[in-house]
Order: structure tokens, then sequence, then C-alpha cells
């Protein structure tokens, strides 16, 4: 059974995984100069997981965006939250992952699924 792309909001979920990415990717790194970088306080530590969270969540309802299109409004909304919340830990993912997953996230919310193949009329040629 072959997955059928026509009604999917592919777009919206492709950039906002996108900027997930970013925002996941600058969340590890920092992380990583947490854990490893010597001297610091337990406040950095909580913003690091915080924003590395924030990137996963993003991942996550952007898979759910693409699979469910029957509350893209849901999840688009929710990506642009976790966009806005990425600035917690991360910056935004250095404001390039905040400025891609927001673009995603409203993207996801303002999408409408286009015409199903079934309810088009038969043309016929002459």
């Amino acid at each position: 059974m072959a997955i059928q792309f026509r009604n999917r909001n592919l777009d919206a979920a492709v950039v906002s995984a996108a900027g997930g990415i970013i925002i996941l990717y600058v969340g590890l790194i920092g992380l990583k100069l947490v854990l490893f970088g010597g001297d610091t306080a337990a406040s950095d530590l909580s913003e690091v997981i915080a924003g590395t969270l924030w990137g996963i969540l993003i991942i996550i309802f952007s898979a759910l965006l693409f699979l469910d299109n029957k509350r893209s409004k849901i999840y688009g909304s929710a990506i642009m939250v976790l966009s806005i919340a990425s600035w917690y830990g991360t910056s935004g993912g250095l404001f390039i992952g905040f400025v891609i997953t927001l673009l995603g996230g409203i993207m996801g919310f303002v999408w409408k699924p286009g015409p199903s193949s079934s309810s088009r009329p038969v043309q016929s040629r002459s």
C-alpha cells in the first residue's frame, strides 16, 4: 500500500522539521559545552536541556503535521509556540532555526487540503 502525498502537508512539515533540527543541533552543542566545558551553573544546564527538548518536540510535531491532516491548525500552532519557546535555551537556534520553524508553523496553520482526486469530474475527450 503506497502513501499518497497529494493531500499531505509536506512543505510545512519539511520546513518545520528543518528548523527543529537546527534548534536541536544548537541545543546539543550547548549541552556538550555545559557538561564537558567546565565551570557552569545548574541554571545553564536546565536552559540547555529545555532548548534541546524544544527541538525534539518541534521535530515530533512536524511529523504529526505531515501524518494528520485534520489537526494541521493545532500542530501548526504548537510549532509556532515551540519556536518562540526555543529562545529559552538555544536563542531560537541562533535565530535561524526560530525563523525557519516559525515560517513552517505558519505554513502548517494556514494549509488547507486541496480537492481529492475522487471528487473531480471526469472530463470526456471528444
